[in-house]
């Protein structure tokens, strides 16, 4: 009896972390989830995150879904997916974020690599084109990125706030035309109440120089 119920016990953990496991996964590109981002998340439990976010974006996606179907959009994202996690390290973290945007953390790279990266994202996605039932699909993605700590002050953020960073890189690459990455190289904050007055208009902050951009552009049309 005591055996049935410590093997009955161990099905019942296996069954129980194979689900988690699941949960923790998108369905489509089987990639890890947005659950699964808070989770690890949640293991570091640093009040002050640390590490690079790149935010990744398909441009013009809902172009795809309506002129070529949503099978086509399926493809796509896959294909986009299998593109992304090539192009970065064993050690880094690829999620879907949802819909046609990805998340990429990666926690050990130094500044002067991450615009390589970001380059590499957009080179691995945009060079060649997609192949679906449609016939080939040109596929490119918009990032934005950042380091956080954000150079030079090195104020502390929490990860909500760090992703919020990259969004905002995110939307002004697709501002400026999309197929492009926009990373914030720096931030001219002395303290935290004036990085909020910066993150709560962007686009002016960076008019008046308070924040540092670099620009890497994507592979041109064939």
């Amino acid at each position: 009896m005591l055996k049935r119920v410590q093997a009955a016990n161990k099905r019942l953990k296996a069954n129980q972390l194979l689900l988690r496991a699941q949960s923790e996964r998108d369905p489509l590109t089987d990639l890890a989830n947005r659950r699964h981002f808070l989770a690890v998340m949640a293991q570091r439990a640093q009040r002050q995150f640390e590490g690079a976010l790149l935010m990744v974006d398909i441009d013009h996606f809902k172009h795809v879904n309506d002129r070529h179907g949503h099978a086509a959009g399926d493809i796509v994202i896959c294909e986009v997916a299998r593109r992304i996690s090539q192009a970065v390290r064993h050690e880094d973290l690829v999620v879907r974020w949802g819909g046609e945007e990805f998340l990429v953390y990666a926690p050990e790279v130094a500044q002067d690599q991450l615009q390589l990266l970001a380059e590499r994202i957009l080179f691995s996605v945009g060079t060649e084109p997609v192949a679906t039932e449609a016939g080939p699909l040109r596929v490119t993605v918009s990032i934005g990125h950042a380091r956080f700590p954000l150079p030079p002050g090195r104020l502390a953020l929490d990860w909500e706030q760090a992703v919020n960073w990259a969004d905002m890189a995110l939307y002004t690459a697709k501002a400026q035309g999309r197929n492009r990455a926009v990373g914030i190289a720096g931030v001219e904050a002395a303290d935290v109440l004036a990085l909020q007055q910066i993150e709560a208009d962007f686009d002016a902050a960076c008019s008046a120089q308070k924040v540092s951009l670099r620009h890497t552009t994507g592979p041109a049309g064939r």
